[in-house]
């Protein structure tokens, strides 16, 4: 009676699988560890970002004419506050 699985296939197969899933798990390592720099580099130009809009609308910036609206001023220094609270965690 034959098979109804060639052996030698299926081994080929799961080597292969295996080798896969290793290059996956390398790349999602590899991924995770890059995350935590580019959390900490985009939450510095954020910050950086607010700040300045926090101080445009303070009136302490004039990019295109003078703004004096303390509420708006407010609202983005407490976004700022909220935003360095912020932790990256695994």
């Amino acid at each position: 009676m034959g098979q109804i699985i060639n052996t030698k296939e299926l081994i080929d197969l799961l080597l292969d699988l295996a080798k896969f899933e290793h290059l996956l798990k390398d790349r999602l390592t590899e991924i995770v560890h890059r995350k935590s720099k580019v959390w900490k580099e985009d939450k510095k130009r954020i910050e950086y970002c607010l700040f300045e809009v926090s101080e445009f609308f303070a009136g302490n910036r004039d990019w295109a004419g003078k703004q004096d609206q303390p509420d708006m001023a407010e609202y983005f220094k407490k976004f700022l506050g909220a935003i360095e609270k912020f932790e990256y965690k695994r």
